[in-house]
């Protein structure tokens, strides 16, 4: 076709403009495979990993062997496999805690080296060994005995592996895992026998399953400690919180990429078939069909998404592996290789051409739907004055102030891209900052302000009496709402006199810990206030327990009840003076088979300034991309801008108007629109990452507040400022182009 040799004239003549959608589209098809593939491989890397390996349902410990495994495997539907453990310090602030090997339940996967094959040999994680500097052959000293590492593991439960389940991050310089022969460990003494459960019925609730098991090891005079299950142990669900994190993030963001460069190229497509109204009206009177035209003005929007969407595809696939075993340098998962999805690479090529091709279409055949005649005399397109300009006086202002405004509220189209693309860009510019600006908090709020201790120190069984010199006891139990088991929370006995917990009601005033106190995230998860009773049901026993509420603490360190010792100890059927636990200054010499665990607030500080440093170079990314987001939107509404505006341009060049004077009326006027979308952003991304933080928290029982920094907004505001000056500065050069002639070319015309 005749026609077909205008495309490319009109690709060379709308370079820039093209590239940029081309850019939008790819970024979207790009973020689309990459998130949805590294969260689907991820997902799929977990679930092999937990079957075939047998991970765990529920672990605990006892104070001696369980005598009838098999029986209560046989009645019970499940399979039972005991362990001993030890923790060993291999200096001041390394712990490695030692393991034996199971056969039946978290089965290691062996992913570097050989299996253990004789005494004095060990098998140590892989992220460990890594930050630790062991490979295999290497030697490690423990308790004055030498053993040999031969090779390198991953366990199902110590994927993300935390020192305690009720820690927040990984510091693999301080603590790691490592399986020695059961013989090693007996001959050391110290260590905790443990037993690891797995339900035959998946379908029946754990939690449900869990009371008639621990009922039945009660009845038999067991005493049970460190009892935990998989939903609830931060070492397995935070791992799944990233799968379903990126796979819910993987289509909405696209998504919306897509439908801007659909605004886009509409504007386009109805701006470049008025300005040829008279040329397509002769094309109609030479006896061309309105197929064959809708199908001309057609190749373009089908053709741009297909250039975007399909080189986004192929520059993603190859990110997938690079991006899933970055992924496991905090997940300790043994990698088999990447499974390409093909709804994904389907998606990221099709649904782009779908959405702007049904879209162009609809406004292509719109547009040529007039006759021959309508088309041909070219008036009907004149600029009328529409809603928002007769709603907004600008009679006020002056006449560069009243020029921008009109020129912006021209097309209602064109604003609405620009605003809701600049909304988009300056949310995901916000949103590295806010998370950063979250965890920092939560980091803090674990070790700063509420709590006045370096140490916790967490007992395997009750204990009584009174705490040490330097040292406060308190006492502990899990609890959960009715109906929903993965909320679990502690309630925690304090002393009434309590130095070492400060918590402060919601306008900063110091709060009495002689009372009952909720933390703010809890209450507001549990919808209750000062006042109020709390019915939850204890997860050791099953029973429903009430509290009284007094007050709302405004600290955001965690879920919890604080209430005074003596009050909680007599809920829980025990004497006043019954601990788990001690809260310390100073170490304290306790020996570790009493210890379920001890938590160093310093050794949190380490990990959260570990953790941060990769943050920080995502953060880098998220801004940079959202700063080319945001520049190829402006530059396009721009450029929009000026090809409308060419006879305009033109008449105030002849009226005499300077070069800078010129380009602050063209271009200046955007700056309007700029100001108010990133305005906006900053609630779109509040309530964005507000829905995030409360899926996530529900998948990591957690609470994360957003916190929005002041400084963080008025960096990102500048951002998009420089972002907008760089684009002022792209399509000046096309303003200075303008020649005063194409006032009288458009009066010939």
């Amino acid at each position: 076709m005749v026609l077909n040799k205008r495309i490319f004239r009109m690709m060379r003549e709308n370079f820039g403009r093209y590239t940029g959608i081309i850019l939008l589209i790819f970024f979207a098809s790009f973020t689309l495979v990459v998130m949805g593939g590294i969260g689907q491989n991820l997902g799929r890397l977990l679930t092999s990993f937990a079957e075939n390996n047998r991970q765990e349902d529920i672990s605990f410990t006892t104070d001696y062997p369980i005598s009838d495994i098999g029986e209560i495997e046989r009645e019970l539907g499940l399979s039972m496999e005991d362990f001993i453990s030890m923790d060993v310090e291999l200096s001041q602030s390394q712990t490695l805690r030692l393991i034996s090997p199971n056969q039946k339940i978290n089965i290691p996967a062996l992913n570097e080296g050989q299996d253990l094959s004789s005494s004095g040999q060990i098998l140590l994680e892989n992220l460990y060994a890594e930050a630790n500097g062991y490979l295999p052959g290497s030697t490690i000293e423990i308790n004055g005995k030498t053993f040999t590492v031969t090779g390198l593991i991953s366990l199902p439960n110590y994927i993300y592996p935390l020192k305690n389940p009720f820690d927040i991050l990984v510091s693999y310089s301080n603590f790691g895992v490592g399986i020695v022969g059961r013989e090693d460990m007996e001959a050391s003494g110290g260590y905790l026998r443990g037993y690891t459960v797995r339900f035959d019925d998946s379908n029946t609730s754990i939690n449900q399953q869990a009371v008639i098991l621990r009922e039945r090891l009660e009845n038999e005079g067991v005493n049970i400690s460190d009892w935990i299950d998989n939903r609830n142990n931060k070492r397995m669900s935070v791992p799944w919180a990233s799968v379903t994190g990126m796979q819910s993030m993987s289509i909405p963001i696209p998504i919306a990429m897509f439908l801007l460069c659909c605004i886009i190229v509409g504007i386009m497509n109805r701006r470049i078939i008025r300005a040829e109204s008279v040329i397509i009206g002769t094309f109609y009177a030479q006896g061309y069909r309105r197929r064959e035209l809708v199908r001309h003005y057609m190749v373009i929007p089908v053709l741009l998404p297909a250039i975007g969407g399909l080189s986004g595809v192929l520059l993603a696939l190859p990110c997938l592996s690079p991006g899933v075993n970055a992924m496991l340098m905090y997940y300790n998962v043994p990698f088999t290789g990447i499974e390409w999805n093909v709804l994904h690479i389907a998606l990221g090529v099709l649904l782009p051409i779908i959405l702007m091709g049904v879209s162009s279409y609809f406004i292509i055949r719109r547009q040529l739907s007039q006759t021959p005649m309508e088309l041909m005399k070219g008036d009907k397109h004149k600029t009328k004055v529409n809603a928002l300009e007769r709603v907004v006086n600008l009679e006020k202002f002056k006449f560069n102030t009243k020029y921008k405004l009109r020129e912006q509220m021209r097309s209602i189209s064109r604003l609405l891209f620009l605003l809701f693309g600049i909304m988009g860009a300056s949310a995901l510019m916000m949103l590295g900052f806010t998370i950063q600006n979250s965890l920092n908090h939560v980091f803090s709020s674990s070790t700063e302000g509420t709590y006045d201790f370096a140490y916790e120190y967490s007992f395997r069984q009750w204990h009584y009496g009174t705490a040490p010199e330097d040292a406060e006891v308190f006492s502990a139990e899990k609890f959960y709402p009715e109906g929903n088991e993965i909320m679990e929370f502690y309630v925690t006995g304090v002393q009434s006199d309590s130095e070492m917990i400060f918590l402060e009601d919601l306008n900063g005033n110091p709060l009495s810990v002689n009372q009952t106190i909720i933390t703010r995230p809890l209450a507001e998860r549990l919808k209750v206030g000062a006042g109020d009773t709390v019915s939850v049901i204890g997860k050791r026993d099953g029973k429903t327990y009430d509290f009284m509420i007094d007050a709302v603490s405004g600290t955001q360190a965690g879920q919890f009840i604080f209430m005074p010792i003596a009050e909680l100890n007599i809920k829980l059927g025990l004497p006043k003076d019954a601990h788990i636990g001690y809260w310390s200054n100073i170490r304290l010499d306790i020996p570790g088979d009493q210890l379920s665990g001890m938590k160093s607030l310093e050794d949190v500080e380490n990990a959260a300034s570990e953790f941060m440093g990769p943050m920080l170079s995502a953060i880098i990314a998220m801004t940079a991309s959202a700063c080319i987001i945001g520049l190829i939107i402006i530059f396009l509404v721009t450029s929009l801008i000026i090809e409308e505006s060419k006879k305009t341009i033109s008449l105030f060049k002849i009226f005499g108007y300077k070069k800078k004077e010129v380009r602050s009326l063209v271009l200046g006027g955007t700056v309007y629109i700029v100001v108010v979308g990133f305005l906006l952003g900053i609630p779109l991304m509040a309530l964005s990452m507000g829905g995030i933080y409360g899926y996530l928290g529900e998948q990591i029982n957690m609470v994360l507040p957003v916190i929005v920094n002041p400084l963080y907004i008025i960096i990102c505001f500048a951002a998009i400022l420089l972002t907008y000056e760089v684009s002022k500065m792209m399509c000046a050069r096309k303003v200075d182009r303008v020649a005063m002639s194409e006032a009288l070319k458009s009066n010939a015309e």
